[in-house]
């Protein structure tokens, strides 16, 4: 099952905050079998219906005017946890995942880790879905949300939603690279700011650099003032091919050298922003480098005999 476009209401407008577990009313302990005949629509605004089966994922379902609000919430008990990933990574790792899919258009929200006793850990987030939808069509799509949720998870811990970030990081530049790597943040990735990262004796700078490249699934580059990216810049994307989104600030540039070169290769690409809409091209670019991503895998599994789907 792939994760991306997983659930069928992408369309729905993007969720607002709601907090079922919030409500005044208590919540009445509805069964799979009775949900499948409730007609949402006719749901009272404040009820709560609570899903509490074994082969369910425990969930609490409130109408908000046309939309019908289902919290998921996943209880991760660490002293029984036998993934090989620590229960808290895990858990992490799912609240990751469902910034990312709240980042491709999924109609989620609220992502959440409540660890007040710590053997146990909850996990929750919304699903926000049309009053309109039947009582099988809701039990499906909370079912494919939790599991699009737990495989993405295990799929950022296996394979990294980790991102590099360059650029001049002194001054004003710093706090541009802080402001990237928040929202790569919010979106459920791990972000590497050089600068931060411990040194390696006996390992260059280049070297430290092309560490954290190789272990990321893509590069960000903020290019608006020359600094010592315009060194890493030819190892990164060249040497290393990887898959990089050069940011620069409209009007602006650390240099022409590069300009020419977006059109020959296909694994970087320039991104203009404004100080007033840095976060939005950010996300942009984001998106096009998971895109390019997925094309290049695909084209591998098409062309090479090991990697061919069957």
């Amino acid at each position: 099952m792939s994760p991306v476009n997983a659930f069928p209401f992408s369309a729905s407008p993007q969720p607002t905050r709601i907090h079922a577990n919030r409500m005044t009313c208590e919540p009445t302990e509805t069964s799979l079998a009775d949900l499948k005949t409730t007609d949402f629509a006719r749901l009272k605004r404040g009820d709560t219906l609570e899903i509490l089966e074994s082969d369910f994922p425990e969930c609490l379902i409130t109408r908000k005017c046309k939309m019908v609000n289902c919290e998921i919430r996943e209880h991760i008990y660490a002293k029984y946890w036998t993934h090989k990933f620590h229960a808290m990574v895990f858990a992490e790792a799912m609240v990751r995942a469902v910034r990312r899919f709240i980042s491709e258009g999924e109609p989620l929200s609220d992502p959440n880790i409540e660890n007040e006793d710590e053997p146990h850990i909850f996990v929750s987030w919304s699903l926000l879905l049309p009053t309109t939808i039947t009582g099988e069509r809701l039990i499906w799509t909370v079912r494919d949300c939790w599991d699009s949720v737990w495989q993405r998870a295990n799929n950022i811990l296996e394979d990294s939603e980790s991102v590099l970030v360059l650029g001049k990081d002194t001054g004003p530049g710093m706090r541009r690279l802080k402001t990237i790597a928040a929202t790569l943040e919010n979106s459920g990735h791990y972000v590497y700011i050089i600068k931060d990262q411990p040194d390696r004796l006996g390992e260059s700078v280049i070297q430290k650099v092309l560490r954290y490249a190789l272990l990321s699934r893509f590069v960000v580059i903020e290019n608006t003032e020359p600094a010592g990216h315009l060194y890493e810049m030819p190892h990164v994307t060249k040497m290393a091919e990887c898959i990089t989104a050069v940011l620069q600030e409209k009007g602006k540039g650390s240099t022409w050298m590069f300009e020419d070169a977006y059109g020959k290769s296909k694994v970087w690409k320039k991104f203009t922003y404004t100080s007033k809409d840095l976060a939005s091209v950010v996300t942009r670019a984001a998106n096009w480098a998971h895109r390019e991503l997925k094309n290049f895998a695909d084209y591998q599994c098409n062309v090479l005999p090991w990697l061919k789907k069957k």
